[in-house]
């Protein structure tokens, strides 16, 4: 275990801690915010600005209503209403897909809603959408894939455990929870390339949740070959974790499906419920545990600003995001753990507070802007004005916390670069988790040499099993000689 305090010899470079956490920025919940400004139940929206085909008009969270309407094969299905827009609706239906529903595609009804059943819900995915896919159906989940058996059984092990895992803990925060309405479908691609097919997103993105289909996609990582395949894996199933952790959340009554909450409680919530261990052992760590991937880019980052003070910015900056860079996810995971364990009672009953916001409601930023000022009000009101006093707390805090460097146990890769010097030579090491980081850090190494000298230094990488046995080696060869 390490304490963020301890920045020794085996820490990566703080060029090696971007790269790590790039692989693994993901597009949390497959976005409605940050396009338009609504605030409060009647507000005034144009739905188009969130993708629905419905003119503008008042909006109001549904309370339980049924609806009949017609689902995509044409059948009469009794759906539950989610949002009014004006004289139309979006509608939840038994599958618990959210629909767009004109005034004449739905009425009231006594009847009651039932959300379709597991094994109902399996045939019809694949003999629709994802024919030739194996499914698998738990209490609670249907699995639909073309991945590996092997990658299906580390996410089932992950998400089984998660969500009565933070149900739990929810409630242990004063947080109502309910059961899932609805089964939660998580579809499972073979390769990036059939994610891409399915629905093309941004580069660097592996997983997200859809909200409105309300499903996880995500694909196992095989691009990387095989030296890289244990990391790739690993930071797979953080991702999983992740993309879970949000659709667990609005599923439970947490978080209102379609709701706007602001960026860093949405994604540092979904941090703080999803930590998972690396390597050999993917596990699903616990509701609340040390999330080591955000400690690893913390502790980088504590370092870089050892000698500044504390001024507030860096929590100000993390809560008025529209949204988030790796680090920005890091910071929002610190900043969520760090109030829900010292600061309990503000931070349930801020959390409370957030989870009424209903479908389409929030403060959101208009296009462009890249800080939500309301998200920043409303932090200080439950926490004060003093930002540089509280941050000076959660640093400290952060400083007292072991965590399990993510990359360990990981192969290991050993950039050296021998550069003569008169009679001698000077030598350079440097290991990284992957190949290309080592053979990047190489070619910047040598760049930075005085043009005579750069054609005549020598570059090698070597493999080893673990960082540990890499460092052994590099304090080996760096002996003078």
């Amino acid at each position: 275990m390490r304490n963020i305090r301890t920045l020794g010899a085996a820490l990566c470079t703080r060029h090696e801690a971007v790269e790590v956490l790039g692989l693994l920025l993901v597009l949390g919940t497959m976005g409605f915010c940050g396009v338009a400004s609504a605030q409060g139940a009647g507000s005034y929206v144009d739905p188009k600005f969130f993708g629905f085909d419905l003119p503008p008009g008042p909006v109001t969270p549904g309370s339980g209503q049924a609806v009949a309407t017609m689902d995509a094969d044409g059948s009469l299905v009794v759906a539950r209403l989610h949002a009014k827009i004006g004289e139309g609706a979006i509608v939840m239906l038994p599958d618990g897909q959210l629909a767009v529903r004109k005034p004449d595609e739905f009425s009231f009804t006594e009847r009651r809603f039932e959300p379709i059943d597991r094994e109902t819900l399996a045939k019809r995915l694949t003999t629709t959408e994802f024919k030739d896919f194996k499914v698998k159906q738990t209490k609670h989940y249907v699995y639909v894939y073309n991945s590996s058996e092997a990658f299906w059984t580390g996410t089932k092990n992950i998400l089984e455990s998660m969500l009565p895992g933070v149900m739990s803990h929810a409630r242990t925060q004063g947080i109502e929870v309910r059961e899932p309405d609805a089964p939660l479908v998580v579809v499972m691609f073979a390769s990036q390339a059939d994610f891409q097919k399915f629905r093309g997103m941004p580069s660097g993105v592996t997983a997200y949740y859809h909200p409105v289909s309300n499903r996880v996609f995500l694909y196992e990582p095989k691009e990387l070959g095989a030296e890289s395949r244990e990391l790739a894996l690993s930071q797979a199933i953080s991702s999983v974790a992740h993309e879970g952790a949000h659709q667990i959340l609005q599923n439970i009554g947490v978080q209102q499906r379609l709701s706007c909450w602001p960026m860093w409680l949405s994604e540092g919530l979904a941090e703080y419920f999803a930590p998972t261990s690396f390597g050999k052992n993917l596990t699903w760590k616990g509701a609340g545990r040390i999330n080591d991937l955000r400690m690893f880019e913390l502790e980088q980052y504590l370092k870089r600003r050892a000698d500044e003070p504390a001024d507030g910015g860096m929590i100000e900056q993390t809560v008025a995001a529209a949204r988030l860079t790796s680090a920005g996810y890091a910071s929002a995971w610190a900043l969520t753990h760090f109030l829900a364990k010292n600061h309990k009672s503000e931070f349930a009953r801020y959390v409370r507070e957030v989870s009424k916001l209903g479908p389409l409601e929030g403060n959101l930023p208009l296009n462009g802007e890249t800080a939500v000022l309301d998200s920043l009000e409303s932090f200080r009101r439950h926490f004060g004005d003093d930002l540089a006093s509280l941050e000076t707390r959660l640093i400290a805090y952060l400083k007292r916390q072991t965590y399990k460097d993510p990359f360990v146990d990981l192969p290991h890769f050993m950039a050296m670069i021998v550069i003569p010097e008169g009679k001698g030579v000077r030598r350079q090491a440097e290991a990284f988790h992957s190949s290309a980081l080592a053979e990047k850090w190489a070619r910047e190494v040598i760049a930075k040499l005085p043009p005579e000298q750069q054609p005549s230094a020598f570059q090698t990488i070597k493999r080893f099993a673990n960082r540990s046995e890499a460092e052994a080696f590099k304090s080996d060869w760096l002996k003078p000689r």
